[in-house]
């Protein structure tokens, strides 16, 4: 009898998803290279204002230190399902020096999300994961898989090899272009300084000399006059808008919605064409 496979599964380095109903994760600060594999349902990727939805059977790579957000869709009748290996730190150092890799750094900054070609060593190396997260196994089992994905990708995907191996911070980037593409990712000042290649003093220094005002109050602006947009010329509702533009809940949003402009955002909707 075939077991049934949890929710989630997590082993050390490998993460199993299986979800029955529409799930939003939270904005994301990429903290590791990951290789996914979609097996059921569909995967909508949001960075830098684009959004796409990657099919099942879709590969996808993303890179660390990035912002992306991302939305599973279960399939129509049925689950949404995928496998992420991580590739963290630990184990690309470790097969660098094992493998005497000598890799030239990244030439200019690659897409957060990369949708992979085909490949169907790969496939079937994901299928075959899927007994592991029955029982639990030991982390040096896991650790062997990780390495086996890592070669089958590089092996498909040579020109991520820069990519996978560069052990540098992120270096300082045009702070004004940065911020007006991804002012919609809900993350900490913190993080925005250390992708931005600064120190948090220096990343508020900075800011102000370009905006002329503080990191959280241009913030504000900026994602209330994008869901303003969106609700009137797009003709978006409430509980589409406030998590794209970067608020945690509606009911955050609604507040500062009103506060900002002076009515409720559901009195800004276009109304719905008469039947």
């Amino acid at each position: 009898m075939k077991t049934e496979l949890p929710p989630t599964g997590i082993l050390p380095g490998i993460i199993y998803s299986h979800y029955k109903s529409r799930q939003v994760a939270a904005e994301q600060c990429v903290p590791e290279h990951g290789l996914t594999y979609i097996q059921a349902g569909g995967l909508r990727v949001t960075e830098a204002g684009e959004t796409r939805t990657l099919a099942a059977g879709s590969l996808l790579f993303s890179r660390k230190n990035s912002l992306a957000k991302f939305t599973k869709l279960p399939a129509e009748n049925g689950p949404f399902q995928a496998i992420t290996v991580v590739f963290d730190h630990a184990l690309l150092l470790a097969f660098s020096q094992q493998n005497s890799m000598n890799c030239a750094p990244p030439l200019g900054v690659s897409s957060a999300v990369r949708h992979l070609a085909a490949s169907p060593l790969l496939h079937r190396f994901y299928e075959s994961l899927l007994p592991y997260f029955e029982e639990p196994l030991p982390a040096s089992l896991m650790q062997s898989k990780q390495a086996e994905a890592l070669r089958l990708l590089l092996a498909a995907e040579p020109t991520l090899q820069p990519v996978l191996f560069d052990f540098g911070q992120p270096g300082k980037m045009d702070l004004e272009a940065f911020m007006r593409q991804n002012f919609r990712f809900n993350v900490g000042l913190n993080q925005l300084a250390f992708l931005t290649g600064r120190s948090l003093a220096t990343f508020k220094r900075d800011f102000n000399r370009t905006f002329h005002t503080s990191p959280a109050r241009w913030l504000y602006q900026q994602r209330l006059a994008e869901a303003y947009y969106l609700l009137q010329d797009e003709s978006k509702r409430p509980s589409e808008v406030y998590y794209e533009v970067g608020f945690e809940s509606l009911a955050h949003f609604s507040h500062a919605f009103k506060q900002f402009f002076g009515r409720p955002p559901s009195s800004v909707c276009a109304p719905t064409p008469a039947s």
